[in-house]
């Protein structure tokens, strides 16, 4: 008590604003608890600065990647470190074990990805991200004009088959959705080989303009720079609401 009651006296403090004498009064476990929250909120806020940076690098890596010429598949010796190049490829469509993933076009429409299994000319077996289609041309009896068949020279991009995202619903095998790329899955469902570090995604359209290919996404959203302001605008009004209950006019 001795010791609460001294640093208590350390603490208060008077001033005078306008002619008024204010006295700061601040309270033990309120000002505990408001240097806990101001750490918190400090910590989030240049945690998301930390954020911005490596979203910035990500995006220019990602830029600078898709942005270069186009090069020859085969002549790449690390394929899987070379994420979101364009290259060519050589080989052909496996049109009877295709794979649907539905999605949204890039204006908002309803529709799917088609996804081809595509074996180049080391035999080496790839899916391929044809592009986008709408609900209405899932069945291939609506698109024979866009079917390719026999051996194929195209622009694709690199990708890496990503984790399953946490809102993001299982793959449904009964009906043939997949809503993100899994290779291990998909070669048993197709029962097929396919190559596991990397698939391809169409760089340009299909014959007859279907699918809709360069659905590759490379620019990605950067918000990092209003969360953090928006950690930084609540830890100021935390401050605030703190010094309003610490503060008091004094008593005549």
């Amino acid at each position: 008590m001795f010791i609460g009651g001294l640093l208590y006296k350390q603490f208060v403090m008077k001033f005078t604003l306008q002619k008024k004498v204010y006295i700061f009064e601040p309270k033990i476990i309120p000002s505990i608890a408001t240097l806990i929250a101001l750490s918190i909120l400090l910590t989030l806020s240049f945690w998301q600065i930390k954020r911005l940076i490596w979203k910035k690098d990500l995006i220019n890596t990602r830029i600078e990647r898709y942005e270069k010429g186009i090069e020859d598949f085969n002549s790449l010796k690390f394929v899987d470190d070379n994420e979101f190049f364009k290259v060519s490829v050589k080989g052909e469509f496996l049109n009877n074990f295709e794979m649907f993933m539905p999605a949204l076009s890039k204006r908002g429409n309803n529709g799917y990805h088609i996804l081809t299994p595509f074996k180049n000319s080391d035999n080496k077996v790839y899916i391929l991200d044809r592009g986008w289609i709408p609900l209405a041309k899932k069945e291939k009896s609506e698109r024979i004009s866009n079917i390719v068949e026999g051996e194929h020279e195209l622009d694709v991009v690199i990708r890496k088959p990503g984790r399953k995202g946490k809102f993001q619903p299982e793959n449904d095998l009964k009906n043939n959705f997949w809503f993100f790329v899994e290779p291990t899955r998909m070669s048993n469902y197709l029962n097929i080989k396919l190559e596991e570090k990397i698939y391809l995604e169409a760089v340009n359209n299909g014959p007859n303009n279907s699918p809709l290919g360069g659905q590759t996404r490379i620019y990605i959203r950067n918000n990092h720079l209003q969360y953090s302001i928006t950690w930084f605008l609540i830890a100021l009004g935390l401050i605030g609401v703190y010094l309003a209950a610490s503060i008091k006019l004094e008593k005549k």
